[in-house]
């Protein structure tokens, strides 16, 4: 039996706040884009709206959203992360990259008053991953902010995700580092999940990740597989998946108490939710406590969010765990 929250407790709310972007459109929900707008829309007016942050749409799917806004009244303002078409091949993202801005300056032409595009998320095409040379990543990453730039005027925050391999660790630190050179706010995307086993990267990957971002300074996301608060063995995919607590836990601790490869370890692999404890003052994990502020930094300045189907999964678990 659980006992519904009048209110969380306040570093909760500081650790989960703006966690989620909503990306009702991918597996396992696969839902219509009508459905899945419909769902952001009423999210964003529920009790617990604060957990809430972006709406995810593939920029190809824009005009369709546009059809749908002419028969819906908003009051708000709707927040979108886009993602990118992408390309296998530099000349294909670099044609792709095009046709994205002009869907994205549509539907801004007509509604701007009820949508923002806040930020682009994009999966870097892999051949330049085999050259050993990164001077073409980093001017490709340099060419999308400044066409970004040009056609919005503003700078516009870019999250990359790679195809990650044997090889990740070299993966992760070419991309990050070019990431870091650029000084334009954006980020590197990680994907933790899927809905096959195969989805789902190994702790030592997310820890590499994070203490690589932490060493450079990078922002970095999450996509895909944290519908749930703890690390556990699901049935339904056959694999463990990882928990939003481990993830966002270890990326807040590396953030501010520096943790090396083990320690991240140790948080991404606990299983018993009892370890992190949420109190007025700040979250305890394993005898080292972070006070909200802490929190609160590590959250807007490094591990910002993480793309999830589900909205209310993550709402329920945290009732059932009485900690809403």
């Amino acid at each position: 039996m659980t006992t519904a929250r009048s209110e969380p407790v306040l570093s909760l709310k500081v650790f989960t706040s703006s966690m989620i972007d909503y990306a009702g459109l991918f597996p396992p929900a696969s839902l219509s884009l009508q459905q899945a707008f419909h769902n952001f829309v009423f999210y964003r007016q529920s009790q617990n709206s604060w957990m809430l942050n972006k709406f995810i749409i593939p920029a190809g799917k824009l005009g369709e959203l546009s059809d749908i806004l002419k028969g819906m009244e908003i009051d708000d303002v709707i927040p979108l992360s886009v993602l990118g078409t992408g390309g296998e091949t530099l000349a294909k993202f670099q044609e792709n990259l095009k046709s994205d801005i002009e869907n994205i300056k549509k539907i801004l032409s007509t509604n701007s008053d009820v949508l923002v595009f806040d930020v682009l998320e994009v999966r870097l095409p892999k051949d330049l991953f085999e050259k050993d040379n990164d001077d073409d990543l980093l001017d490709l990453m340099i060419s999308v902010s400044a066409d970004f730039e040009k056609a919005f005027g503003r700078n516009i925050p870019v999250f990359y995700e790679t195809t990650l391999d044997d090889d990740y660790e070299n993966t992760i630190i070419r991309t990050v580092e070019s990431i870091a050179s650029l000084d334009k706010n954006c980020g590197f995307k990680l994907r933790t999940g899927g809905v096959v086993p195969s989805a789902f990267p190994p702790a030592g990957q997310i820890a590499f990740a994070i203490m690589t971002c932490c060493e450079f300074g990078v922002p970095m996301k999450c996509t895909a597989g944290l519908h749930h608060p703890i690390k556990h063995y699901d049935e339904g995919v056959n694999s463990y998946m990882h928990g939003f607590f481990n993830v966002f836990g270890a990326g807040i601790l590396a953030y501010t108490n520096n943790l090396d490869e083990e320690e991240l370890l140790e948080v991404l692999n606990d299983e018993d939710p009892y370890e992190f404890v949420f109190k007025d003052s700040g979250l305890e994990y394993n005898e080292i406590e972070i006070s909200n502020a802490q929190i609160k930094e590590a959250r807007e300045k490094f591990i910002v969010s993480y793309g999830s189907c589900s909205f209310d999964e993550p709402i329920e678990d945290l009732k059932t765990m009485e900690l809403l």
